[in-house]
């Protein structure tokens, strides 16, 4: 994402978008950014590159059965 990155994107969602299940897909993010992200998007869960398909799909639908 250019200009923007994945910890503020999220954030802003959170912000807007308080119900919204924010989870990061990254390959690069810090521990520092993804500890931003637990605290200011109420990141449900950080998936790192390369991901297993099944262990997606299991966060996804772990994530919506909360509600």
């Amino acid at each position: 994402m250019p200009n923007v990155k994945g910890d503020e994107f999220l954030a802003e969602v959170h912000r807007r978008f308080p119900h919204v299940v924010t989870v990061m897909l990254t390959g690069q993010a810090d521990e520092s950014a993804i500890e931003r992200a637990k605290k200011e998007a109420n990141l449900y869960a950080c998936i790192y590159k390369p991901w297993a398909e099944e262990d997606l799909h299991q966060v996804i639908r772990t994530a919506l059965s909360q509600f």
